[in-house]
């Protein structure tokens, strides 16, 4: 199920591009662990796959479930509730994002650490910014340049990228200089740094930037979708989000629409 946006609210679709939840919330996530964060009047709550309120909307900030938590502010402070809507890790944290390889980054006083489903720090708030493990390496940043470190908090790839992006398909993008290119685990260049802007690779395919307009790369750098969205997303489970114009589509490999906002709102 893939959330949609018609004339300023949100559902969901199915694979078939079908809405299967009319679009009704001000916001929504996708579908994570069979319930999704959604919006209503200001405070965000979850739904189930029948588009049922398992959780009242009672957060100021909520996001996906992931290993039976989810992390949500009210507040200032971010922590993690479970399934029932108990708190399974407590309000304490700056920031909070969803667990990602049995890890989760959070901030405390100002530093980013990796805290484990008990709630106790897998690794201590030590970096000025960081993003979420994947494939057994996580991106951090110190002192202005990023770098990747393994489970054990050791570095794999010495900090030296003015940003990185997080491992999918054994890939990671990197910036170096202007553009954006793509390392493989062991540090290497694997597809030259020439796009302006990326996203992740997921289904062997990733969004780029070129020449302004979005398309798709194959992992050997070889345009598979060629670049003409204003705006695209990754793939999930065949399907991706992307914006040309004022419409909102929903592709699949073959760069067909699957899936087409309406644009006459009352």
């Amino acid at each position: 199920m893939y959330p949609v946006e018609q004339c300023g609210k949100w559902g969901y679709i199915d694979r078939k591009g079908t809405i299967v939840i009319q679009p009704k919330f001000d916001d929504a996530w996708a579908f994570s662990e069979d319930l999704a964060a959604v919006e209503v009047g200001g405070h965000w709550g979850y739904i189930d796959r029948s588009g049922v309120e398992t959780i009242r909307p009672r957060f100021d900030e909520a996001r996906n479930f992931r290993y039976g938590l989810s992390p949500v502010r009210i507040g200032n402070l971010w922590g993690f509730i479970r399934p029932d809507a108990g708190l399974g890790i407590p309000l304490q944290f700056d920031y909070a994002r969803s667990f990602q390889d049995e890890r989760a980054r959070v901030r405390l006083k100002g530093k980013w650490g990796f805290i484990e489903t008990n709630g106790a720090f897998a690794i201590q708030p030590l970096y000025d910014n960081a993003n979420g493990y994947n494939e057994g390496l996580a991106p951090v940043e110190i002192n202005g340049k990023w770098g990747y470190i393994d489970k054990a908090g050791d570095f794999a790839i010495p900090v030296q990228y003015p940003i990185a992006g997080i491992f999918s398909d054994g890939l990671a993008a990197v910036k170096t200089g202007k553009y954006w290119g793509f390392i493989t685990r062991d540090g290497v260049l694997s597809i030259e740094s020439r796009f302006e802007e990326v996203g992740e690779f997921s289904e062997g395919v990733c969004p780029v930037r070129l020449n302004g307009k979005w398309g798709y790369i194959d992992k050997s750098g070889i345009l598979m979708i060629r670049p003409h969205y204003d705006q695209a997303d990754h793939f999930a489970d065949s399907l991706a989000p992307v914006t040309i114009g004022k419409a909102n589509k929903y592709i699949d490999h073959k760069d067909d629409v699957v899936w087409v906002s309406e644009q006459h709102c009352a």
